[in-house]
């Protein structure tokens, strides 16, 4: 957490993405993962993201001249549905998207939080 320069508020978002990665997460002590004792399946890594991480996504509303995305930060999946909840540092907002283009030099970007 101390990496992505986001608040201690955050810590809620922290603890929940660790439950789910622990609980897809192989372990010596048994056989199957919890994922697997409850779908009946192994779970997929590939839509695994690491928490805190700037990433663009792409915004809804906008003048034509504007940009197209902006540069949140991945803070979570929801239970709900498919995709990853943001944090958008610049305006405070949160949401959730199925997409978006994760930053290469993470986690030495600090130009988020001071934007």
């Amino acid at each position: 957490m101390s990496f992505t320069e986001l608040p201690p508020s955050f810590w809620g978002y922290a603890l929940e993405t660790a439950a789910k990665l622990l609980n897809i997460a192989p372990s010596k002590s048994i056989p199957q993962t919890p994922y697997e004792i409850w779908h009946g399946k192994p779970a997929s890594y590939k839509y695994l993201r690491v928490w805190g991480s700037p990433a663009y996504v792409k915004r809804l509303v906008g003048d034509k001249l504007d940009s197209r995305s902006s540069l949140c930060r991945f803070i979570g999946y929801p239970k709900e549905t498919a995709g990853y909840y943001f944090y958008d540092p610049p305006s405070k907002n949160f949401c959730l998207e199925e997409r978006s283009v994760l930053e290469k030099d993470f986690p030495s970007d600090s130009r988020m939080m001071r934007s």
